[in-house]
């Protein structure tokens, strides 16, 4: 998939918007061609009923060219705007079925530059190529032809001056080549540094690290000025140049000609006008000309780097075909078989490795930890956000990669580690797990989140705005509200990975109870807390990557002495 593939579509039309653009060329030609006519046929000699029907014929072409105009523009800005919109969908789509691991390797802040300053290039691009792309050349070659036809010394006047401003199009084409790239680097550094500074602004004012935000900030802004304005004087040049060598033409050719009352005796007054005219028009087509140049090439460079995003190939690829109406019989429903995940590249120190563990249907399982120890990569295994380095994790007893992806998290309902709130309302956050939810599913769920009590509280109840990345919740607030948002959805496998940590104990051991009540509900429970495992069926230990234990809670009060001192340490705070 490249970046030019979704304009084949509307390849008919981007052909026929410079085919239109070709004949209002024409229309542009012939329109001081006539005046030319007007002037020395009708206005010179008096013969006022030519000059009228030449006149009109001359309005006729104008209001054809006009009508051609406006076609080829609306052409011109439908494709681009579709091309951009079906090329910010695969972008997005391309996104979407990366892995984290390959998320993080490519730069999310470079993505999204990429989807919102890259591809507004390339539909700028691609709407300047359609505009431009032939009426300049044509314009040239028409006017120089017309010139030709008027006097061979003021044709060779303007093939002298078209080359000079070539070549001046072309040297800064050259120039500013490489500049682009350099400029779209900086505005991701920009993008970065801003969006690190207002994710993280409440520990920036904690650590009183706001002068060394600034500093970092203004130091990138400080590059990418230093960069456009390089790029800018370049580009400068362009304009002047071309004004210069077009005017001198103009100067040139009113001094080499000699006025006359007749083309017989030397050029007219007419001639001389028309001959303004074409340039005047080469003057102006030259100017968008160059800006056409400038659009492609920012357009060259924005495509270089969706190029590279396009041609990731993605971990995760939705292969399986077995949903659950084909599942195998048994009691099992997940068992890793020596897993093992390596982030970095190879030789690295895994994140986990010889995980082997076994999950019934129905069960309700924990894993508790230190930090770092494995049991959030676990989770991100079973989802499939990352594909497991060696071993193989097995679902319904296959192959976890033959079962369908949609499927698969069609039937687990999670809470991350790092909560996941989106703008909007309280309602539109619920309907995040399932869309078709009712408003009594809806609070019975925010119910045994114990999440109702903050949520009636609001006059607006479920319309309650909630802001970006629920800034006006509370911790504990937004954990209830994504446990419910769960609990909303009806699935097989409810995985809540350290998802309590801000509810204190009692608040805990209620939310935990309600889940309990749900039936043939498995469960898996990541928690910090050994209070909020005591209950569960089977409690794995994770050390450095590794289980080093699994059992009952008193089983492993007795055979464990890393869960032992982590349960003696909180025992305090067990209600």
């Amino acid at each position: 998939m490249k970046a030019l593939t979704p304009l084949k579509k509307h390849s008919f039309k981007v052909f026929l918007a410079p085919t239109l653009k070709l004949f209002e060329v024409a229309t542009e030609l012939f329109s001081p061609f006539l005046v030319r006519y007007i002037i020395d046929e009708g206005v010179a000699k008096k013969d006022w009923g030519f000059t009228w029907k030449t006149s009109l014929i001359l309005f006729a072409i104008a209001l054809l060219g006009f009508g051609l105009t406006m076609i080829a523009q609306y052409l011109c800005s439908r494709v681009a705007s579709d091309y951009a919109h079906d090329l910010r969908r695969e972008v997005f789509h391309k996104v979407s079925s990366l892995s984290d691991k390959q998320l993080d390797a490519f730069g999310k802040d470079k993505i999204l530059t990429i989807v919102s300053n890259d591809t507004f290039a390339m539909q700028n691009g691609v709407n300047m190529f359609m505009r431009l792309i032939f009426r300049p050349p044509f314009l040239f070659i028409g006017a120089t032809i017309f010139s030709f036809t008027i006097d061979r010394n003021v044709g060779i006047v303007f093939v002298v001056t078209l080359i000079i401003c070539a070549s001046v199009i072309f040297d800064i084409m050259r120039r500013t080549k490489e500049e682009y790239p350099l400029v779209q680097e900086s505005l991701d550094q920009m993008t970065l540094i801003s969006n690190d500074a207002l994710s993280g602004i409440r520990p920036v004012k904690a650590f009183n690290k706001e002068e060394y935000e600034k500093d970092r900030f203004y130091e990138s802004v400080g590059t990418y000025r230093k960069r456009s304005m390089s790029l800018a004087a370049i580009n400068a040049w362009f304009n002047p140049l071309t004004f210069f060598f077009i005017n001198g033409a103009l100067i040139f050719i009113v001094m080499i000609s000699k006025p006359a009352a007749s083309s017989d005796d030397g050029i007219t007054t007419g001639q001389i006008v028309s001959l303004v005219s074409y340039l005047v028009a080469c003057l102006a087509a030259m100017v968008m000309f160059s800006k056409m140049i400038l659009s492609i090439n920012k357009a060259r460079a924005s495509k270089e780097r969706i190029d590279s995003l396009l041609a990731i190939e993605g971990d995760i690829k939705n292969s399986g075909v077995i949903t659950k109406d084909e599942e195998a019989s048994g009691t099992k429903l997940i068992e890793f078989k020596d897993v093992s995940l390596t982030y970095g590249k190879e030789g690295d120190k895994p994140a986990v490795s010889g995980l082997s563990f076994r999950i019934d249907k129905g069960e309700t399982i924990g894993i508790i930890g230190g930090t770092g120890s494995g049991k959030s990569t676990a989770i991100s295994l079973l989802l499939r956000l990352f594909e497991p380095t060696s071993g193989q994790i097995l679902y319904r007893g296959i192959p976890i990669h033959e079962y369908d992806l949609n499927a698969l998290r069609n039937e687990i309902s999670v809470v991350l580690q790092k909560p996941s709130i989106f703008k909007g309302s309280i309602r539109s956050n619920l309907l995040v797990s399932k869309k078709d939810a009712t408003e009594h599913e809806m609070v019975e769920a925010l119910k045994d989140a114990l999440a109702y009590d903050f949520v009636c509280k609001y006059d607006d109840f479920l319309d309650h705005e909630v802001e970006e990345g629920g800034t006006n919740l509370s911790g504990g607030q937004k954990q209830r509200l994504l446990i419910a948002r769960a609990l909303l959805r009806p699935a097989d496998l409810l995985i809540l990975d350290d998802s309590m940590s801000a509810l204190d104990y009692l608040s805990d051991q209620k939310v935990r109870a309600n889940i309990a009540k749900i039936k043939n509900l498995t469960k898996i429970i990541v928690s910090q807390r050994a209070s909020s495992l005591i209950d569960c069926d089977k409690i794995l230990v994770f050390d450095k990557g590794q289980i080093i234990a699994s059992g009952k809670h008193d089983e492993l009060l007795k055979s464990c002495e890393i869960y032992r001192e982590i349960f003696e340490i909180q025992k305090g705070g067990v209600k």
